[in-house]
């Protein structure tokens, strides 16, 4: 992964840990889909209330 995405990948980590972008997220669900659309990345995760975890599920290239 080149080092312009990787950045990118830590960026949007970084900015799904936010407040704001997590009381957007639906109740309910367990796991949510983000797009990273300039980089070619599809990003599944998890956030935990309880212990204020996010976790990355999986990243997957698209073209």
């Amino acid at each position: 992964m080149p080092s312009e995405t990787f950045l990118a990948l830590q960026a949007t980590l970084e900015r799904l840990g936010e407040a704001s972008v997590r009381g957007a997220l639906p109740a309910g669900a367990d796991a949510f889909r983000h797009v990273v659309a300039l980089h070619g990345l599809v990003l599944d995760y998890a956030w935990d209330e309880r212990s204020r975890t996010l976790t990355l599920l999986a990243v997957e290239r698209v073209p």
